[in-house]
């Protein structure tokens, strides 16, 4: 472990150097100081209405939609889940969206794990190995005195430690802005989880009540692990590829485009082995309806760990074998 700290240390100053995530940091602020002031605009135009009224409207707008034929089986299934939580919630008088910066930052868990968080994560992973390339000290690091598994594993030490901030600092910048606006304190409110989505229903027998604290730290533990996963697969594609734009479009491809095949193509069932289909493990936690069926929690996490181990598994037995010449 001694030899490897100023291995991960060297790599990690590569990042800072390279100022990927000082752009990321700053993409979280723009992103997050705007939809927190919108929120705010939002609240003060309907500050005296009764949460109750606009439950009930969004539960009428649902059902109005669900009668309707010819709804995307994947959607009609988002919005019967929807349906029954919020049913839920009023039947037990708990608003489900308290306008309160914690509550933001817990929200955005579930939002930036769809497509924002793995983005950026990608932008992190996927010049991570190819950038050596680029700046012409590939020949160096191959001929390096140290074992190459130790080089490649000091990146990939560095890139999971960076993809861990983005997630911190992901939250941390969602409270602060949103304070700025909303109401800073009500980590103790009181939320509903456990739902889970089966036979095409919610099953609420399963839900329990948890502080909101407790309940933001699983759903940010979940998403940490998705994200890992995502670097896994970044740091496999920077092996492969020897330009890092090859390699960050590569990646950038695949997420855009695995999102909207497993949103778009909901008879397409092979699609829920792809891992991009497990990604939003805060939505499956939170009760959200998986694009396909069978997608339980349970089966998300084990997924994203395999496509995982087996990234890595394939990144170091290329970079080990790799040619100098």
């Amino acid at each position: 472990m001694r030899e490897m700290a100023p291995l991960i240390e060297n790599e990690c100053l590569k990042i800072v150097r390279r100022r990927r995530f000082t752009v990321i940091v700053a993409i979280l602020l723009a992103i997050l100081g705007v939809v927190a002031w919108s929120q705010a605009q939002q609240l003060a135009r309907r500050q005296n209405r009764d949460w109750r009224i606009d439950l009930e409207q969004r539960v009428a707008r649902y059902e109005n939609r669900l009668r309707r034929e010819g709804i995307n089986p994947s959607w009609e299934r988002a919005m019967r889940a929807e349906l029954a939580r919020l049913r839920y919630h009023l039947d037990r008088g708990i608003d489900p969206e308290l306008p309160t910066a914690p509550f933001f930052a817990r929200g955005f868990a579930n939002v930036g794990g769809f497509l924002l968080l793995p983005l950026l994560v990608a932008v992190l992973a996927s010049d991570i190995v190819s950038a050596e390339s680029a700046e012409g000290t590939e020949r160096l690091l191959l001929t390096r005195a140290r074992r190459r598994w130790k080089v490649l594993a000091s990146k990939a030490a560095a890139l999971f430690i960076f993809t861990t901030l983005t997630l911190v600092v992901g939250g941390a910048i969602a409270w602060s802005a949103s304070a700025l606006f909303l109401h800073p304190g009500g980590w103790d409110a009181p939320v509903f989880t456990g739902f889970v989505f089966r036979d095409g229903g919610l099953v609420v027998e399963q839900a329990r009540q948890l502080p909101l604290w407790l309940d933001t730290i699983l759903a940010y533990g979940l998403e940490w692990y998705a994200m890992l996963c995502v670097a896994s697969i970044g740091l496999l594609l920077s092996v492969l590829f020897r330009s890092s734009a090859a390699s960050i479009g590569t990646m950038m491809a695949g997420l855009i485009a695995g999102t909207i095949l497993t949103r778009m193509s909901p008879d397409w069932t092979a699609g829920k082995y792809l891992f991009v289909s497990a990604l939003p493990l805060a939505d499956y936690y939170s009760g959200q309806a998986p694009p396909y069926d069978g997608m339980t929690l349970g089966f998300c996490v084990g997924l994203l760990g395999a496509w995982a181990a087996g990234s890595l598994a394939l990144a170091f037995a290329i970079f080990t074998r790799r040619d100098v010449v």
